[in-house]
């Protein structure tokens, strides 16, 4: 969409944050996905162990 809309150097500039449910049991699948490049963490972030576990993926 962003190479469409701009060019392909803008897309390729364009870094992926995602932003729904991120858990210590699915961190990896999530950051194995090729096009997102980090994580908004939310609630997971409330409780020390849990954000531990994903910050340590």
């Amino acid at each position: 969409v962003v190479a469409g809309i701009f060019s392909q150097e803008a897309a390729a500039g364009v870094r992926i944050q995602y932003g729904g449910s991120v858990k210590p049991d699915n961190i990896s699948a999530l950051m194995d996905q090729p096009d997102i490049d980090g994580a908004l963490v939310g609630g997971a972030s409330l409780d020390a162990k849990s954000f531990a576990g994903i910050v340590k993926f």
